[in-house]
Parts: structure tokens; sequence; C-alpha cells
């Protein structure tokens, strides 16, 4: 419908949310915003020297912008009021989504993944962030590696990393989305090693790789236990409560699209009754399996076990405790691509998935402290070691790990309104960061230590202003947008009760102050010791130049969208069921989080109520940052240029040289697994492979023939007559057994 038609009977605002194109067409052209950056990747890789850097470069940011305007119709019709999605495991339709199913992928006996794609609310938010931050840093790489020979690889590899992020974030199962978990490690693997001639640099990509390897076999493992858990409350359920033909909906969407979408485990849990309801054969999470490999355990056991795996799938993928040591050394990559990997990509998967499947977390109070738990220690370990690092990386590094504590306290405690906008606005101030540590770099010889740089404010005005902007919102100044997001996971943390842990919020929101505290200290030290004061005397180049255009302009973009992402994080909206006002990300996000929230009240798992007002939790947030930065700015502007021979007691020293490394967490882990696991393969290769198989069996197998051989050939003469005569005393002694035989 043409907009004038539609202002003659509607108003401006239901005119504009109409979507221009038809929800089914839609759905059927899903494929084309993951095809566009993967036939990028073909040609950048395949023919991009070929084409020559500029071609090369067109190529590759074409595509991402391609699929960049195919997510924004996507993301349009996803919020037309008219947009309605048939499921295939309900008869109810599903508002505000569209789907496609491609068909089979894989089948083994009854088990089948079907190869389907989806966008709801919160799967378009997150390929518009994909798509539009990732494009930004496209058009960045274009001149920041403009003199690089691997120009072709390199966006090659980065195209990939969009399209593996879009199918993680896109796929409608977890095994689809699966694929797209195992294709960003591996373009992180590829990313982080690119300059591979450096053997620093090459073994950052392996340890990335190997450490990631570890959290994703738990997330397999989940997958299997979670296959199994649908396929024993398959068979165990019944028409329970007057659930017939709904449950044999749910059945055949199961026979039909297999155990692991994520609407039929969203309709399988939706059938679990508390406990307390004590329903004659209804299958709830005390019920014990009857049959197969999970026999003898509860239902709620079992899910127990798969969360926690999700979420060592998720420590490896995000870095949080205790698998977050790659990221800190995943800044051997270029520039642009920890701005991709710290703000539009891969760290944001485990928040992801839990949010995707927060109705299954819900169910499971234990999970949800061992998540939000996780979340709070990493987020104070992280930001306390950001504290004293020199490499203008690393701090940022360690800020990411830190913030992503933030969000899984957030998810942890259900909370994923608050954990996915603080995702958002991360993306925009963390990737402005990065790109601005990029272009200091890149005007200061690529100088990396902040104590020998200083003074860049003047000579780097633009990267200044928006690194500034971006300082601010990560520290929580008012009124950039991350004061607000970070306070909505704070103050939503604090309202939460848990059912047999109501310990875990108030820990948590205590230490999500102090490691806010830390936050507004590390960044503010480390925009004062860039950019303020005077130049230092152990500056590479005596004047540093501001960067191009290309460069420039995406951070002016970020810094713009770190302002104007507050519009989310505040209250406007009044919820159609009453109650206070909504900010707009959890009124937009209410769609997928009303299943969660109402499995939460039916199970009685956690209460969400806030004994105090929203304005008192922002004030105490306002002041925490002006604390933090006003100490950091006290001491590096005032206090230790002042004092230049400053004596440093010796335990302060020791700290210092215990926070820098990380409190020796890469040292224990080297002497701790992998020494012995290097042990342990040195052994099976002396003895298992060298000895054993190599010696024994392959050599020995091989010394017998020749030997059973050299003795034999004696036999072998090419005598007739030595034939012959063996030949009749062979009859002879034959016949002397049969006389002997005939006389017995």
């Amino acid at each position: 419908m043409l907009l004038s038609e539609c202002l003659q009977h509607a108003s401006l605002i239901d005119c504009l949310r109409q979507s221009p194109v038809d929800s089914e067409s839609i759905a059927q052209m899903l494929w084309a915003i993951i095809a566009l950056p993967l036939a990028g990747a073909f040609v950048s890789g395949v023919f991009g020297r070929m084409l020559g850097r500029a071609n090369t470069n067109l190529i590759a940011c074409a595509a991402v912008a391609g699929s960049f305007v195919l997510s924004l119709l996507a993301f349009w019709a996803v919020n037309d009021p008219r947009t309605a999605l048939l499921s295939s495991f309900s008869q109810d339709p599903v508002r505000y989504a569209v789907a496609h199913d491609f068909g089979t992928w894989f089948a083994a006996g009854t088990f089948r993944v079907h190869f389907g794609l989806m966008v709801d609310h919160l799967s378009g938010v997150m390929i518009l962030v994909v798509t539009g931050v990732g494009f930004l840093i496209h058009v960045y790489s274009t001149s920041y590696m403009g003199h690089d020979e691997g120009y072709g690889r390199y966006f090659a590899y980065l195209n990939l990393f969009i399209a593996m992020m879009l199918t993680l974030v896109l796929a409608d199962s977890l095994p689809l989305l699966f694929v797209g978990w195992e294709g960003v490690g591996l373009c992180s693997y590829l990313l982080i090693g690119f300059w591979y001639e450096d053997a620093a640099k090459a073994w950052a990509g392996r340890k990335a790789f190997v450490v990631n390897r570890i959290g994703d076999l738990g997330f397999l493992i989940g997958m299997f236990l979670l296959a199994l858990w649908v396929a024993a409350f398959q068979a165990q359920t019944n028409n329970a409560g007057g659930q017939g033909r709904a449950l044999e909906q749910w059945r055949i969407g199961i026979s039909q699209q297999g155990p692991l979408t994520f609407r039929g485990l969203e309709e399988a849990v939706r059938r679990i009754p508390p406990a307390a309801a004590q329903l004659r054969d209804a299958v709830s999470l005390d019920t014990s399996v009857v049959s197969g490999p999970l026999k003898g355990t509860t239902f709620g056991q079992v899910l127990l076990a798969v969360l926690l795996l999700f979420m060592l799938g998720a420590a490896g993928k995000s870095a949080q405790l205790p698998l977050y040591v790659w990221l800190p050394d995943a800044m051997a990559g270029p520039t642009p691509v920890s701005a991709l990997i710290h703000a539009a990509t891969m760290v944001t998967a485990g928040v992801y998935l839990f949010s995707r499947v927060g109705f299954l977390l819900v169910l499971e109070p234990t999970a949800m402290a061992v998540v939000a738990l996780i979340g709070a220690a990493t987020a104070l370990y992280s930001a306390v070691i950001a504290f004293v690092q020199d490499d203008i990386k690393k701090v940022l590094a360690y800020s990411t790990i830190s913030q992503l504590g933030f969000m899984f306290m957030g998810v942890g405690l259900a909370v994923f309104w608050a954990a996915i906008l603080h995702l958002v606005t991360h993306a925009f101030f963390k990737a402005c960061l990065f790109l601005g540590a990029g272009s200091v770099m890149h005007g200061n010889a690529e100088e990396t230590n902040i104590k020998r740089l200083g003074g860049l404010r003047r000579q780097m005005p633009w990267t200044w202003a928006t690194f500034a902007i971006a300082t601010l919102a990560i520290t929580g100044i008012v009124p950039l947008s991350g004061f607000f997001s970070k306070d909505a996971i704070l103050h939503g943390v604090h309202g939460t009760d848990l059912q047999g842990y109501p310990w875990v919020s108030n820990t948590a929101w205590l230490i999500g102050l102090c490691a806010a505290f830390c936050t507004a200290f590390y960044m503010v030290r480390l925009y004062v010791l860039v950019f303020e004061g005077d130049r230092s005397p152990e500056a590479r180049t005596a004047k540093a130049h501001e960067s191009d255009w290309p460069m420039r302009l995406p951070m002016v973009v970020l810094a713009a969208l770190s302002v104007l992402g507050v519009v989310y994080g505040i209250p406007l909206i009044a919820p159609a069921s009453g109650g206070p006002a909504q900010t707009v990300m959890e009124n937009y996000l209410s769609t997928v989080s009303a299943v969660p929230q109402q499995l939460a009240r039916i199970h009685h798992t956690l209460r969400q109520g806030h004994e105090s007002s929203l304005l008192v939790a922002w004030a105490q947030a306002w002041a925490i940052a002006l604390a933090g930065g006003g100490l950091a700015g006290f001491l590096y502007l005032r206090y230790f240029p002042s004092r230049p021979k400053l004596q440093v007691p010796a335990f302060a020293r020791a700290l210092e040289r215990w926070v820098r490394h990380g409190f020796y967490v890469d040292q224990l882990y080297y002497f701790a697994i992998v020494k012995p696991t290097e042990f342990l393969s040195y052994v099976l290769y002396k003895v298992v492979d060298s000895f054993i198989i190599d010696t024994l069996i392959v050599r020995g197998v091989a010394w017998i023939t020749a030997r059973s051989g050299a003795a034999l050939r004696y036999l072998q003469t090419g005598n007739a007559q030595s034939y012959a005569a063996v030949m009749a005393l062979a009859l002879l002694c034959a016949a002397g057994y049969a006389v002997i035989q005939v006389l017995k």
C-alpha cells in the first residue's frame, strides 16, 4: 500500500509500521542475508588479487551493505502488526515473526534437523547490529589495511565472519545455530592469526581456537542431552490436563522438524506443570525418566546439566571465567578484527544463546544462579586487571570481558531485555573505542603503550572527540546510552528474588556496583594517558597525524549511535497490561520474553519487583561513575604528574605485578593443564605410537614375515630331483601312518 493511501485512514506511525514487502516474501529471502557476505568472502578470497585492491574493497563492503539492507527489510516486516507466523508446533500463530523452512538438512532414523531461518524481535535486533556495525568496520578496514598485501584474504575472512554470525542469530534450531557458533570460532582463529608469519600472533590464534573447542564440546554434549530429554519427554507425556489436540500438534511438529527447534522446545516446556500441581500422568521436572539412556534421572536434573553445559560453551565463546584467557591475546590480529569480535559478532554469541533459550533457563534456579555469579565474578575480575594494563588494546579487551559479565548477570537473573540493550549499546561504544585505538596506533607509528602517547587531543581532534564520547558512554555518564543499559542490568538484578538462592541477586548487584566503579576508573585512566597532558618523551613520533575519512567516518557514526542509543533505555512506553512505564527495549522484546516470564511465574522460580525507585538507582549509578572517573582523573592529571619520583611500596609493586599478569591464571593453566597434556601426548607418542604401533605391529609384522621368508627360501631350490625326493619321503610317511592306523 502506498503511504499516501495509508494516511487516509491511519496515522503516520501506523503507516510507517506497515512493511512495504509482505512477510512471506521476506521469509523466502532470509537466506540472502547470509548468502551475500558468503559470496563476498568467496569472490574476495579467490579473485581478490586478480580484481585489485579497490574492487575487492568495493565487493566486500557492498556484500555487507546489501545484507544490512535486507536485514532492515526483515526488521521492518517483524514490526508490522499484520505479521504472524504459523507454527508447526502449535495451533496459535506467533506474532511479529517470520520464518522459512528450507527442508530437511539431515536425518538419522527418527532424528531429523531442518534448515530453517527465523527473524523475530530478538534476532531482528541482532542482525541489524551485526550487519550495521560490521559494515562500518569494513569501511574502516579499507583504509586501515590499505597497505597490507593480504587484503583479499583479510576481506574474505571478514565477510565469512559476518556470514557465520548471521547464521548463528537467524537459525531456528540449535544444530544450525551451532554451525554459526563453530563458524565464528573458525573465523576468529583465521583473523587473530592473520599475520601468521609472526609466531606469537599465530600462537594467539591457536590459543583462541583450542580454548573455544573446550567450550564447544560442552555445548555439543548439551545438545545431545537435550535431544534425549525431548525424546523422553515425548515418550512419557500423554493427554495430561486435557492437551489432546495441542499435544498431538506438538508431536507432529517434532516429527517433521526435529526436537531441537526453538519453537518446539518452547512448546515442550510450556507443557510442564509446576511440581505443586501434581497432575496425574503429567511429566514435571521432578518426574524420573523411565527408559532410554537417561533412565534413572529426573527431567529437572537433565535440564540442569544441559544448561550448565551451555554455560560452558558460552564461557568459551563469550570469554567468561574460566575460559576467558583467549580474548586478551586476540589483540594479535588487526585492530578492526578486534572491533568486530568484541562488538558485533563472536563474544555476544553466549548472551544471545541464553536470551534465545530463556524459556529453559527460568525453569532451573540453580543454573540461573551459576550464570549470574559467573557473570558478576568475571565483570569484577577483568575490570581489576584492566586497572594496570598499559597496552591500549588490552585495556579494551579486559573491558569487553567485564561488560560481557554484566550481560551474563542480566540473563542469569532473567533481565533479558536489559542484557540485550547493553549488548546493543556496547556494540556501538566498544566498536568506536577499538576503531579509535586503531586510529591512535595508525597515527603514532603503531604505538600501543598508553604511557608513551599523551597529548593527542590537539593532534587528533576527530579521534579524540569520538573516543571521548565512547569513553563517557561505557563509563556510565548521563545522558549517554551506556549509563541506561548498564543501570538497567543492575537495577533488574537487584530487584530479582531467585527461588532457593535469595542471596544471589544482592551478591551479584554489589559485585556489579564495584565493577561499574572499576570501569569508570580504568576507562578514564586510559583516556587521560592517551589524549590529555603533554606528549610523552618516549613517543615513537614527535607529532601524531589524524586518520583519513574512511577511518574517521565510522568512528563518528558509532559515536553518534553511542549517544542516540539512549532512546532504547528510557522508560517511555506504558505497557498494555498496566503498571510502570517500560523502556523502549523492554517493551520491544516483550514478545520474546513473555514466555520466560510466564514460566517463571507458573513455576515460582523467581520474583521480579523493585523495592527502590528507578530514580534512586540512576542517582546511585551516576555517583559511582563520577567517583570512579573522578578518582582516575585526579590521580593521573594531578597526583602522579606532580610526584614524578614517587616511591611505591614493595607490597604495592608486588600486587601490581600480580594484577598485570592476570593473577597468573595463564601460567596456572599452563602448568596444570598444558604441561600434563604435553607429557601425556609425549608418552602416547613414544609408547603407543612409536613402540606399540610402529615397532611391534607395523615393523614387527614385517620382521616376522621377512624372517619366515628367509627360512622358507631354503625349501625352494628349483631342483626337480630334490622335490621328487621330498614327495617320495612324504608319500612313504603317509603310507606308514596309514599302515599303523590299520594295524590298530
